[in-house]
């Protein structure tokens, strides 16, 4: 009896062995099977301009808030540029008071040249009956011609500059208000050298150190926003496939971190088969490509922790 209960032992053990190896390298094969990682939207900090790092506020796997100062920062380029138009919108003030002044010349003195031109005009017009009349002789008449001429090219004069400033002051106007606005825009943009938090989250990583020299762009905080799913990895053309089971959008399954499943529905499905992380490529395989899935969790359930290694089926 105790030798017939060994082999019953022994033989369940062995068959529990083989099913496990069998379900390992080729359960996959018959029913649906894929490997993923817990994971959160990305975002990044990152500043729009070159800037020198003099304090970081956060830690690696701290909580941030959208809005929440994470990084002060120093711009020798933001300086230069407040700088520049700073010194370029003082001078277009300059220029527009001078302007402004010389379109209030002409206003002030048209009026007299047009009151004067009329005059000349008059008189000649007088002048040119008593020299038709033999009364007026011809220097008399040249003179009169003379100061005609002279007053009415004086009014066009001052009605061409008035025309011009009047152009030219809508036009500085316009100039400067973009240039104050663009101004603005800029002094909003550095935000006294503070980085905010773009998204509710977790710092995932730093990527700089105090006194460090970024360039515009680079990325100096990695986050992991709020809500987690599971980006997994299935393969395309099992057997599984073929006979009736179909990865679709709203396709419940079940993922296991490795302490009990939990429910989750398939969100998106890639049209795309891409390489796996190198954490779950076989060893001494040919790098494999799979068909990439993502999946929501259950809102009732405690999502695991980011980077979770998860088995999905």
């Amino acid at each position: 009896m105790r030798r017939a209960a060994i082999k019953r032992t022994y033989l369940l053990v062995l068959l529990a062995f083989l099913a496990w190896m069998a379900n390992s390298f080729a359960g996959g094969y018959f029913y649906p099977r894929g490997e993923g990682i817990v994971i959160g939207d990305p975002a990044v900090v990152a500043a729009e301009f070159n800037a020198t790092i003099r304090e970081i506020l956060v830690k690696e796997g701290q909580a941030v808030s959208k809005g929440e100062v994470v990084a002060h920062i120093t711009s020798q380029n933001m300086a230069e540029s407040r700088a520049r138009l700073i010194s370029e919108s003082v001078q277009r003030s300059a220029k527009l008071a001078e302007m402004q002044i010389r379109s209030e010349v002409v206003n002030a003195t048209l009026g007299s040249a047009e009151a004067r031109e009329e005059a000349a005009s008059d008189g000649k017009a007088k002048l040119d009956t008593l020299y038709y009349k033999g009364y007026l002789g011809v220097m008399t008449r040249t003179a009169a011609a003379e100061q005609a001429y002279r007053g009415k090219q004086d009014v066009e004069t001052l009605r061409a500059e008035q025309r011009a400033l009047g152009d030219q002051l809508r036009q500085l106007l316009s100039a400067s208000e973009k240039a104050d606005l663009a101004l603005s825009d800029l002094v909003t943009l550095f935000d006294n050298g503070q980085l905010r938090a773009p998204t509710n989250g977790t710092i995932s990583a730093v990527l700089v150190h105090i006194g460090a020299v970024v360039r515009a762009g680079d990325p100096m905080l990695e986050i992991l926003g709020d809500h987690r799913f599971v980006v997994a990895w299935f393969p395309v053309g099992r057997f599984f496939a073929s006979h009736g089971y179909k990865l679709a959008v709203g396709r419940q399954v079940r993922v296991d971190p490795g302490n009990g499943s939990m429910p989750g529905t398939i969100s998106k499905i890639s049209t795309v088969a891409g390489s796996l992380p190198r954490e779950f490529q076989k060893s001494f395989a040919p790098t494999e490509r799979q068909q990439f899935v993502w999946i929501e969790l259950d809102k009732n359930v405690t999502p695991p922790p980011y980077f979770t290694k998860v088995t999905v089926h």
